[in-house]
This record gives C-alpha cells, structure tokens and sequence, in this order.
C-alpha cells in the first residue's frame, strides 16, 4: 500500500466505489467497522469467519459470512495491524505490526520505525508471542505481510528496509535475505506466499517487479520475468502452484492472475478484473474461491477526506 494526497485521485475511487456498489456480485460481504481500514484478511475454516487488521485502530476483527464484524484482538502492542495469517496447525493468528503514522496508537517512537510479528490463539485472541524484528535492521520499518511454509517458518517482508525476515520454528528471529534489489522510493517489498517447491514469491509496490526467491540453502533472488509491471502490487495469493492472483492499488484498483509455465522464471496475465471498491490490498482463499479486501485506505491517507466505516470483500 501507499500514502496519496492528491484529491483528484480520493475524488476518482469514491465516485468509482459509488457507482460500482450498485452492482456488487452474489456472495459478495459487506462489513462495518468503525475506522478500522482493515488491510490484512485472512479465512479460518473452523470458525467459519475472516480475521481482518486494521491500520486505524489496531484491533484484529472477525467477520462472518452474513457481514457481522465482532472486534476479537485488543492488544496495546498492535499499533497498526497489517498482514495476516491463520495457521490452522497451531491455531495461531500472525499478524505483522507497522505504524505508518496514522493509527491511533502511532508516536514518534513508532511511526515509520516498527516492524514485529505477533501471534495470537485463534480461539481465545490470547497473545502468545511478540517479536520485534526492526531492531535486526538499522534503518526506517514497516511489517507489511507475511507468509509460512511448510515447517511453520514465517517470513516477514519490510517496506521501508531492504529485508525479508524468517522466524524459525524455535521463535529465533533473523533477516533471512537482504538485497539492493529491494531498495526504491516509498513502499517496497510488500506481498509475500510460500511455494512448496522451496520458495517465496514477493513483490515490490513501487516498481511493480515479483521476485522468485529461494528458501533452501542460500537465497536466490531472481526477478520474475512478466509483461508489464504491476505497479501499486499488494497482496499475493497462490491459486494453484502456476497461478497467482496479484492485488493493485495505486489507482490500478484490479485483480490479476498470472500463469506460469516454468517455476515462476516468467508470467503471463491470465485475467484481469477491476475491484468493485477501492484500494484493494489483499485477498484469502475461501474453499474454491477466493474474497478480495477493498480496504478503502485511499480515504483514510487523503489530507481531508471524510473516514468511511463500511469495507467490502469481494467474492471472485
């Protein structure tokens, strides 16, 4: 995600969102939650609800498929929740921690200096660990998303330093990857899915650029060879192991699922489609489908733009 002051572009997506929610999709979910401008999503089965974050306010919600939001996470530590995972496994919620410096909680001490990961019991919101990342890197921190392999490693990227961190399966924490390529104005690195043929697939914001990068042995880096750039790229979510749904936002505002055809060495576009709301910044897998966030963050990083409480996840 990005911050946009322009009130051109705020006033281009509200009259965008206003046309669109006329036409809103069967299965469609549409949530109120007060100032939340929820960012990360993510689906757990066996309560049969979507944990959503929230850069505003910090609290981790839960809504059911009716639309009902229930605030489930207070934690004083989630200054801005950001990405998010349900590991069924261990019953586990994590989340990643940044302050973009427009959450309630945000302070000199955080704003643009934070990057954690926490992890909650799914059934009781109970914390059960917190880990500052940001003190492994000198330099400014955002956690922004993260992704788990098959071990229950977790992987963090970082927007404002050129790293992606690893917390291992004992909770030791380190910078699992750090490159040059990650480096650029404004938000970097930011989606992040595990594949299980031993690598990650990360994208960076600005330059619209996916990277390939290996998790065994030393890392390596390869740049994903593609048609275009995605830039305004988001979230990331593997649909099948040569399929890869890719959130814009930065004006994009769209859907794209890449094929690839050669262990992601290359992509071509399969699909497109233009979200119904604005800033999309993620997406969940729901059974045989999937649910696209429409965080409408646009509102909240606008200089005067009136706050919205009303959030859309659509169905694709």
């Amino acid at each position: 995600m990005s911050a946009f002051t322009s009130t051109k572009f705020f006033a281009a997506t509200v009259l965008t969102a206003a046309l669109s929610s006329a036409a809103l999709a069967a299965g469609d979910v549409r949530f109120t939650a007060e100032q939340a401008y929820p960012e990360g999503i993510a689906w757990s089965a066996p309560q049969k609800s979507f944990f959503v974050s929230s850069i505003h306010q910090g609290v981790i919600g839960k809504v059911t498929m009716n639309g009902h939001y229930t605030p489930f996470i207070r934690d004083a530590r989630l200054v801005s929740s950001v990405g998010l995972q349900f590991d069924a496994r261990r019953n586990l919620i994590w989340a990643a921690v940044g302050d973009l410096g427009n959450s309630v909680r945000s302070s000199p001490a955080t704003q643009g200096k934070l990057a954690a990961l926490a992890a909650y019991d799914a059934t009781t919101g109970e914390r059960r660990a917190y880990h500052d990342l940001g003190h492994l890197v000198e330099g400014g921190h955002f956690a922004n998303d993260l992704a788990l392999d098959a071990q229950g490693q977790v992987y963090v990227t970082d927007s404002f330093s050129p790293v992606i961190y690893r917390l291992d399966t004992q909770g030791k924490a380190s910078v699992f990857v750090r490159s040059e390529l990650f480096t650029g104005e404004g938000f970097n690195l930011n989606g992040i899915v595990w594949h299980a043929d031993g690598y990650l697939l990360v994208n960076k914001h600005n330059s619209g650029e996916l990277f390939r990068i290996g998790t065994t042995g030393t890392p390596d880096i390869q740049r994903v060879a593609l048609p275009e750039a995605l830039k305004g790229a988001d979230g990331l979510l593997l649909l099948a192991p040569n399929r890869l749904a890719v959130v814009q936002n930065s004006g994009a505002d769209r859907v794209v699922e890449l094929v690839s055809n050669d262990g992601w060495r290359s992509a071509t576009i399969a699909s497109e489609q233009k979200t119904a709301g604005s800033f999309p910044t993620t997406a969940t897998r729901v059974g045989k489908t999937y649910y696209v966030l429409n965080s409408r963050l646009d509102t909240l990083m606008t200089q005067g733009a009136p706050r919205v409480s009303d959030y859309l996840l659509q169905k694709q």
